[in-house]
């Protein structure tokens, strides 16, 4: 029975044992946990877990007594802290501690003020808080005035210092609690970056000492962890921060005795890691948690009970002040303060107070030494006491002892440390402390480490003033606020030797006396007076009993065992060095931190300032030689960036006239290049007749040559130049020449050039294929010359020479023009200033009354053929003399006919032209010529039937027979007579264009003659021509100028007001708003970012530059809008065009172009001033405006830096470069001469906003702001871009090129498949031979419904003359010529496609406006024909221009439209503007034939149109009110203009007139600039 159950019981005790593991091993798991000392303070107390975090405010025990209660600096009315320093605390050095404290206590001291203190950083914005040196101070040797020791404002909580009610309160930058801070670094990336991730350890310089602890340094800083690197005074320049180890206290390096302990917890806690592998095994983590707990607590434990006892107070060698227990005795009778702390409390607040932080802490200041002994390893009988090996400048020399002098050890610390730590340590345990009084060694009070430009401070000095700076109220005040009554001046000043001075200094107020100084002259032999005693004591019993984390409380569940405890107790700083180093139990005390009578090896002597000290050292005398501390220096920041910045600035200046320089020379190249274009071989063909060759013509230095072919005709005694198809171009005339013709021989270069001059005439200029050619040539010429009789004379130039001196087409018309300003002067008897020739000189005048006028410069006057029958006739009877000339006086009989003679005096000129052997009458045949010579003007012509006709009613109306001769009086029926007499008079110029005061009847002669009325002519068949009357009233009229040339210029500016309103708002509101941004900026940079202290540093230049960055995002963003042409395109379609001026995009890109260029120009140049003020300042200075930008600690940050080292830098000055070029090559100049090159660099605008999206990118002031302004119209650009790529740019054949007159070419080409438009609209072209990239807008004249595409294309500039000569056949020697191909883009928009909208149109085109109303016109017609309801039954076509030369090839067009127009649909309307103010002969004598012309045929005489043509100015607001009695049925009539803004404001003024009219028709007005 027994047996059977065994079993059973084993498997009970098996389930039972299966479920409890998991339990047990649970419940040894959780053992295992604890709770992480947090690293930051966070939540150390759970019910207020800010209390004693990083960033915690410092606490005030006493009340602040800033200046103005909120942030100024207290004391402002105390003495500086110089003076005080000077007679307060300077002494005599060299005296040992009272009470046998080491250099071991002081140096350790410094290490717990690091452990739980850091108000070194200074705030961001940096504010200087500078003191003051005063003249004859050791730093002021030159008596400076102006001299100041730098001093920085502490950080402080921003959310402080703006009321008197929360005045400003600094900031701790690490915890308050004795965490391992100063061993395990501020955070917990600090900590990874030391770890060795292995064995728990700290990292180890070199793993092979893993197993020798004391032999382990800790790893280089080789990953540049930020330390406090200030440059060592001794050297005075930034050294590198990877000379430094890995550890925790981001200031250990300060002096090798605080690295000395930082080097010595290092290797405990790998001492304790190792220890503890045995029981937590190889997890890392936790052996490392579990090492840095034990170590925290070690140090806790020491500081806290062995070191403050002996810093607080020490009675005699054995008796230290009492620190109360952490847990009292519950039957302990307790009073005063220290009863509240009792264990760990969560009310107990552990933070930094104000008094501790500035003065009480630095109690320590007075027993720092200047130097420390080094000794070596041996006993009390051998203390090997050595010399320290680092090098320093300025060494006495000689045998010696030289101790480590502290001065020259600053930020030195490495060195030393890795030689001769142990000595180090040895010497720490012997050297003594200075006295405990009132004095500050040298090291500290003239010597103390300081900034590149202030290399050496006084440290009191510095105390004393932070003291201030913080806010602290005076010394007795503060005695009161910890319950100590105040201390009258004779127990303050009772151990100085002079205490009236300090007395006097401080006026015998104590109110002012500060808390540093009152405090240190408390000091006593036994330690702190009372007041720093009571301040220290409460500052670490609240760190203390505020920990949650100390190692003695057991509350939290998660602390220390008993047992634990006591080990940690068992802990001092003596059993860590004999652990970790190589330091023996014989060769330091018991009491590191005291060294009493007995103890090992005390030091030979007390150390002082002094140079020389004699001492008897290893029981030997010798003179022990401390260092020189090195003296005071400044440093310039500037330096090493003045040439770069001077370069820097220069260079980009230079860009600008370099950039201009490279734009000229590329501009006179592409000249050459042009020139040697224009300079044609002279073409090689076979022929027959010995009096015609071939050459190329040279016509002037600004114009092309051209292949033509010289006739010498002997008959006719000229020599006639012509184009390679025969059309007249010029001729000389020798039949009247009387001098010697002279030839001009090139003797250069192929000596193929020959110019001929003759008399009164301009050069004949010509090149052969060769000298052979030439040669032949002037044989010929020689020849016929003398076959004419007329003597010759033959020189050689060079040929430069002979162009040089050549009498040019273009330099004659010069003279020319003046000429008819003369006669113009003499007909009308105008004052000079009307004709704009008062400033002609004497000689000018002299030299234009002795120009005889050639018939080819007669026929260009009158802007006709110089072979047509009405020239020769004409010219024959000017020339009276027969000279083949007419001379001055010949032109201004003539034109005083034409100008002011009666319509007798006219009409017998034109009878005398056509009565060339003067016998007083015209046969029918002559007078058949006469009128088919007036036809041939303009290129018309008339079937002989209508011919007859039109003589047979002439005829009938003089009287005559048919076929009759005619002699001047039935002449004068037919042209004179009372029907047409009085149109024939007022047939004059226009005297009122010059501010004629001629009036007739109360009205002047031109007015009378402008106002007729719209008379159309057309022919019936059956009763030959009769005249329809309209309604509609035309009248012109002329606009006089005021007299003064200041008049004239107020009457422009007036109108450029009112014809811009629309524009002048736009560019009004964009530029408020332009201001209104800078403003903003510049507000904020100067008030609301005042914090940032970057305008502290740079100024108001800050302010400036960035207002101006703000302006440039705005404009630049801005252009991109300006340039979506489609966008634009859709907008003026739309109701929009009438409040938004679309046409003037373009023009306001130019504006906001200028603006950005404006703005970027002060941007630049306060730039270059911040730039200067940035490089002046300190760079750690720096590191808190510019937060974005890392560098290394040593490297300066220097103009390069800023300049070239950083994005937002380097990218201004790459955008800097493409501004220049861009703009350089965007003016007038290259778009004139460098299209292409504009076109180009104009493409940089691709760079430039990448630029500029990565200048804002560098975060070097403020986060990118850019994309605020850039993503709306950079959106708006891109669809507008993809609505231009989406359209096919394909090659497209040209089906014609005509060169027209006036340099107008025309171009017809092939449809586009799917190509739709609408007639008014554009595109852009390029030509395959001028470059596929280089785009050009023009207006299609082309219809809609025409099955190719036109283009009227005027010779203005270099693109569109270069596409002239490409299609000029005449250039090309090929007789199976195909014009080059074209690339077409578009169409774009015009506004003006809603004309067939409307019952009456109204179209006006003002100039070359007039070329969207070619297509449009066409369109009309087209649309007419078509079997559709049409709503428009009337359009008028009023064309206003300067001049009928710029419509010469719009009459075909025009003539198109008149022959297709049968429903009488379009009635066009010509208005020339252009009078004596610019004069035109061809205009006043076209006027004269006009009338009559149009009277006979029912047509234009030069035009050949029906089309009425008015000279001057229509009066729009008569016409439009005169349509409502044309058309009263319309009630809405559409009025469509084109042209200059002048123009289409006055017809839009006109419309505004007309629609306040009751019961009168809605004049609608849409319009285009141009």
């Amino acid at each position: 029975m027994y047996g059977s159950n065994r079993p059973r019981r084993y498997l009970f005790l098996g389930i039972l044992l299966l479920f409890l593991d998991p339990v047990y091993s649970q419940a040894k798991e959780e053992k295992k946990l604890i709770e992480p000392v947090p690293q930051d303070g966070f939540f150390n107390n759970l019910n207020h877990p800010d209390w004693g975090a990083v960033d915690d405010i410092l606490i005030r025990k006493s009340p602040p007594a800033y200046q103005d209660g909120v942030y100024e600096p207290a004391g402002q009315d105390r003495p500086n802290p110089f003076t005080i320093s000077e007679i307060a605390h300077k002494g005599e050095s060299g005296l040992g501690s009272a009470r046998n404290r080491t250099a071991m206590l002081v140096y350790f001291g410094q290490q717990v003020v690091e452990e739980i203190l850091d108000v070194q950083r200074p705030g961001c914005p940096r504010e200087f808080f500078n003191i003051p040196v005063p003249k004859n101070h050791p730093f002021n040797p030159d008596n400076l005035d102006n001299l100041q020791m730098p001093l920085q404002r502490s950080r402080f909580n921003q959310r402080t210092g703006q009321t008197a009610g929360n005045p400003r309160q600094q900031l701790n930058e690490i915890t308050p609690f004795i965490d391992g801070t100063l061993f395990y670094g501020p955070g917990k990336a600090w900590t990874d970056a030391i770890r060795e991730f292995k064995r728990g350890y700290l990292k180890v310089r070199d793993p092979s000492t893993y197993d020798d602890i004391a032999k382990q340094f800790p790893a280089d800083n080789d990953i540049r962890l930020p330390f406090a690197n200030p440059p060592p005074p001794a050297d005075h320049y930034l050294k590198p921060v990877n000379r430094f180890f890995r550890l925790g206290n981001p200031r250990g390096f300060e002096n090798p005795f605080l690295l000395t302990f930082g080097v010595i917890f290092f290797r405990w806690h790998n001492y304790i890691a190792r220890s503890l592998k045995n029981y937590y095994g190889e997890d890392d983590e936790r052996l490392f948690e579990e090492a840095r707990r034990r170590v925290i607590a070690h140090h806790q434990k020491i500081v806290m009970y062995d070191w403050l006892p002996r810093w607080l107070e020490i009675k005699n060698e054995t008796t230290f002040f009492e620190i109360p227990k952490y847990i009292r005795d519950p039957d302990e009778a307790c009073t005063g303060k220290l009863c509240a702390f009792n264990g760990y409390d969560s009310e107990i607040h552990p933070g930094i107070s104000q008094e501790f932080q500035t003065a009480a802490m630095r109690f320590g200041h007075t027993l720092v030494t200047p130097g420390l002994w080094l000794r070596g390893p041996g006993n009390s009988t051998n203390c090997n006491w050595r010399n320290h090996t680092l090098g320093m400048p300025n060494q006495p020399h000689g045998p010696s002892y030289r101790p480590i002098r502290l001065c020259n050890a600053f930020w030195n610390s490495r060195e030393p440390v890795d030689s001769t730590m142990d000595d180090i340590i040895r010497g720490m345990s012997s050297t003594l402390a200075e006295k405990e009084d009132n004095i500050v060694v040298p090291d500290l009070r003239e010597h103390l480490f300081g900034p590149l430009e202030f290399s050496r401070r006084d440290l009191v000095a510095i105390n004393i003033q932070r003291a201030r700076e913080h806010g602290l109220t005076d010394y007795n005040s503060i005695r009161k606020a910890f319950e100590l009554g105040p201390l009258p001046w004779e127990h303050v000043t009772r151990h100085l030797t002079e205490p009236e001075k300090l007395v006097d200094l401080y006026q015998n107020d104590s109110s002012k006396l500060d808390l540093f100084v009152g405090g240190l002259l408390e000091t006593t032999d036994s330690g702190p007076g009372p007041l720093f005693q009571k301040i220290l004591l409460d500052q670490f019993m609240r760190i203390r009993h505020g920990d949650r984390f100390w190692f003695e409380n057991k509350g939290n569940g998660y602390n220390f065992t008993d047992e634990e405890i006591e080990e940690i107790r068992k802990v001092t700083l003596r059993s860590i060095i004999l652990k970790v180093t190589d330091v023996r139990e014989g060769e330091i005390q018991e009491d590191v931190f005291i060294h009493k009578p007995g103890d090992v090896c005390r030091q030979p002597c007390q150390l002082n300032s002094n140079q020389n000290l004699p001492c008897r050292v290893n029981s030997a005398q010798v003179t022990v030689l401390s260092e020189n501390c090195t003296s005071l220096k400044h440093y310039d920041y500037f330096t090493g960036s003045g040439a770069a910045y001077i370069l820097t600035f220069l260079g980009l200046g230079l860009c600008v006239p370099g950039t201009v320089g490279i734009m000229i020379c590329m501009a006179k190249y592409r000249a050459k290049q042009m020139q040697r274009g224009r300079q044609r071989r002279s073409p090689h063909r076979p022929n027959d007749d010995p009096n015609v060759f071939a050459a190329v013509e040279w016509v002037g230095p600004n114009s092309d040559e051209r292949n033509v072919k010289v006739k010498l005709d002997r008959s006719r005694k000229k020599i006639h130049v012509e184009d390679m198809r025969r059309k007249p171009l010029r001729m000389l005339d020798l039949r009247s020449v009387k001098q010697k013709v002279h030839y001009r021989l090139s003797s250069d270069g192929l000596q193929n050039t020959i110019a001929i001059r003759v008399q009164g005439d301009i050069d004949l200029v010509i090149k052969f294929l060769d000298l052979e050619e030439r040669e032949k040539f002037k044989k010929n010429v020689d020849n016929f010359l003398v076959d004419l009789q007329i003597e010759r004379e033959i020189h050689e130039f060079t040929e430069k020479s002979i162009y040089d001196n050549a009498q040019t087409k273009e330099e004659r018309q010069k003279y020319l023009d003046k000429f008819f300003r003369v006669i113009c002067l003499q007909a009308f008897k105008r004052q000079p200033g009307q004709l704009q020739i008062e400033n002609m000189s004497g000689d000018d005048l002299n030299k234009i009354i002795k120009i005889k006028l050639t018939r080819t410069e007669f026929a260009d006057a009158l802007g006709l053929k110089p072979n047509s029958i009405f020239v020769r006739n004409m010219f024959m009877m000017v020339d009276k003399n027969n000279s083949g000339f007419v001379e001055f006086q010949e032109f201004l009989d003539m034109f005083v006919v034409l100008a002011s003679g009666d319509a007798e005096d006219k009409a017998r000129l034109i009878f005398n032209m056509y009565d060339v052997r003067r016998q007083g009458k015209l046969s029918s045949k002559e007078f058949a010529r006469m009128i088919h010579s007036m036809l041939d003007l303009s290129d018309s012509s008339i079937s002989n039937t209508d011919m007859q006709a039109l003589m047979n009613t002439m005829y009938k109306t003089a009287g005559l027979p048919q076929n009759a001769d005619i002699d001047f009086e039935s002449f004068a029926k037919i042209f004179a007579s009372d029907e047409y007499e009085s149109t024939l008079k007022k047939a004059t110029l226009g005297i009122e264009a010059l501010g004629s005061d001629g009036k007739q009847g109360g009205q002047s002669v031109m007015a009378k003659k402008r106002t007729t009325f719209l008379e159309s002519y057309n022919m019936d068949h059956e009763s030959g021509l009769q005249r329809k009357n309209t309604k509609i009233k035309v009248k012109a009229k002329s606009t006089e100028l005021p007299p003064s040339p200041a008049g004239q210029k107020l009457y422009e500016i007036t109108r450029k007001i009112e014809n811009y309103r629309l524009q002048i708002f736009w560019l009004s509101l964009y530029i408020l708003v332009t201001i209104g941004i800078f403003l903003e900026r510049a507000f904020y940079y100067s008030f609301e970012r005042e914090h940032a202290g970057l305008r502290r540093i740079a100024g108001y230049g800050v302010t400036v530059t960035r207002g101006a960055a703000s302006v440039m995002m705005f404009t630049y963003a801005s252009l991109l809008v300006t340039m979506s042409r489609n966008t634009i395109t859709f907008l003026r379609e739309t109701f929009l065009h009438r409040f938004i001026p679309f046409d003037s995009a373009h023009a306001m890109h130019k504006i906001i172009a200028i603006i950005a260029l404006l703005f970027t120009v002060v941007h630049c140049v306060g730039h270059g001033i911040n730039l200067y003020h940035i490089s002046t300042q300190a760079s750690s200075d720096l590191n808190c405006i510019f937060r974005e930008y890392f560098r290394a600690t040593d490297v300066l940050a220097s103009f390069q830096y800023w300049a070239f080292g950083t994005i937002t830098g380097l990218t201004g000055i790459i955008l800097t470069l493409i501004v220049i070029v861009m703009y350089v090559f965007a003016t007038p100049y290259a778009r004139r001469n460098l299209f292409n090159a504009f076109w180009v660099t104009h493409s940089f605008y691709i760079l430039l906003y990448i630029f500029m999206v990565m200048h804002g990118t560098g975060r070097l002031v403020q986060p990118p702001l850019f994309q605020n302004y850039f993503y709306g119209p950079l959106f708006i650009f891109i669809v507008d871009k993809f609505i231009s790529l989406s359209r096919n740019q394909v090659e497209i054949d040209v089906i014609s090129a005509d060169l027209l007159p006036s340099d107008v070419t025309a171009l017809k080409f092939k449809r586009p498949i799917n190509f739709e438009y609408k007639s008014g609209q554009w595109v852009r072209i390029s030509c395959a031979a001028l470059g596929k990239s280089e785009y050009h807008p023009f207006t299609l004249t082309s219809s809609p419904h025409e099955d190719y595409l036109s283009l009227h294309i005027r010779a203005v500039g270099p693109w569109t003359t270069n596409l002239r000569k490409t299609y000029d056949a005449n250039n090309v020697d090929s007789e199976s010529w195909t014009p080059p191909k074209v690339y077409v883009d578009g169409p774009f928009g015009e506004g003006h496609q809603d004309w067939y909208k409307f019952p009456v149109a109204v179209l006006v085109g003002g100039g070359i406006g007039v070329t969207p109303f070619a297509s449009i016109l066409k369109d009309i017609v087209y649309k007419t024909t078509q079997p559709i309801r049409f709503p428009c039954q009337k359009v008028y076509f009023l064309w206003v221009t300067r001049t009928q030369k710029q419509f010469e090839w719009l009459t075909d067009i025009i003539r198109e439209v008149e022959e297709k127009d049968i429903k009488d649909l379009v009635s066009v309307h010509i208005f020339i503007t252009q009078f004596q103010q610019k004069f035109d002969l061809r205009t006043t004598m076209l006027y004269i034939c006009e009338r009559h012309f149009q009277k006979i045929a029912g047509k234009s005489l030069f035009t050949g149109l029906k089309a009425v043509t008015h000279f001057g100015r229509p009066q729009f607001q008569e016409f439009l009110e005169s349509l409502h009695i044309e058309h009263p049925e319309a009630k809405q009539i559409g009025v469509f203009s084109c042209g200059p803004p002048p123009m289409t404001l006055n017809v839009d003024k006109a419309c505004a007139e007309a629609n306040k009219n009751e019961g009168y028709p809605t004049y609608s007005h849409h319009f285009e600039n141009f």
